[in-house]
């Protein structure tokens, strides 16, 4: 009996979530910059649309960078909330801003004095193929933290699929 009443609840939770046109999945690569220290980022990204112009982000991204100066190679990770404000929109594009809150967590190679912390995030980004579920486009968004030996910067392409 518990075991029917949970594939029902799985199936009804599945149907729910997923009938939904709000919810978004995606994925960013782009390369990141710190000062001297270059990387690849790869993101993913969960959205949540609030109305037409207003989208909640929910992102994780893992960035292997390297500082050819020191010859090392580090990690960098972002854990962040986004909201994405769309303010220029044709039939087929946007262009939205892009404000946050992340959480950023060095690698120990580092040697800084907090490996982690949080910070702000500005950007903006332009998406193509609205009328379609698979959208794309270019991303750039830049994080300000304290704990970082300078201004982060991410810019590269985005891919996002409306659920």
């Amino acid at each position: 009996m518990k075991t029917r009443l949970f594939i029902i609840a799985f199936f009804l939770f599945n149907c729910i979530l997923f009938a939904q046109s709000k919810f978004t999945l995606g994925f960013d690569l782009s390369e990141q910059f710190m000062q001297k220290d270059v990387g690849l980022n790869i993101e993913g990204l969960l959205g949540y649309n609030l109305n037409s112009d207003i989208t909640l982000v929910l992102s994780a991204s893992n960035a292997t960078m390297e500082n050819k100066d020191l010859d090392l190679k580090y990690k960098l990770d972002k854990y962040a909330f986004q909201v994405n404000y769309d303010f220029g929109k044709s039939e087929t594009s946007k262009f939205e801003s892009i404000f946050g809150l992340s959480y950023v967590n060095f690698d120990k190679k580092l040697n800084l004095e907090d490996d982690n912390g949080l910070g702000i995030d500005l950007g903006v980004q332009v998406l193509f193929g609205l009328k379609s579920k698979l959208q794309y486009g270019l991303r750039i968004v830049s994080t300000y933290s304290s704990i970082a030996p300078g201004g982060i910067l991410n810019a590269g392409a985005i891919f996002k699929y409306n659920l």
